[in-house]
């Protein structure tokens, strides 16, 4: 049986080697679309989604709640330290918001160099929230 110890460090190999196949599903993904272009000439979402865009073609498409109002949010300009602008944030989505509206909102709150880190993801990168929130720390 495992120690405690050898417990933990498991949790996080695992943990480590989810990140990693997230960000392999998300670099399959902009494969797949760079090939489309390729053989179409068609760009994924070009009226549909502005560019550049990191969140994944899922996130960006998740519908949002037609009675949904977003709360006031603070904006994060990358000068802070970026955990107390999630942990802040995560207090006001406590009401049960989906992960991808989560990714939404969080990425309306950046500006000034927050804004120019989030625009400089790989397009499709942001595969889920916590990889979001992985990316910013």
């Amino acid at each position: 049986m495992a120690t405690q110890e050898e417990a933990e460090t498991m949790k996080a190999q695992i943990a480590q080697l989810i990140e990693q196949n997230e960000a392999l599903l998300a670099s399959v993904e902009t494969i797949q679309q760079q090939q489309l272009q390729e053989k179409t000439g068609f760009h994924h979402g070009d009226s549909v989604e502005p560019e550049p865009q990191p969140l994944s073609t899922e996130i960006w498409n998740a519908p949002v709640p037609e009675n949904f109002k977003p709360p006031h949010l603070s904006t994060f300009d990358g000068r802070g330290d970026p955990m107390e602008h999630v942990t802040a944030f995560n207090t006001h989505m406590a009401v049960g918001a989906s992960d991808s509206l989560k990714c939404k909102l969080l990425a309306g709150t950046f500006y000034d160099a927050a804004l120019q880190w989030y625009i400089s993801l790989l397009r499709f990168s942001i595969v889920s929230y916590q990889n979001m929130i992985w990316k910013l720390s």
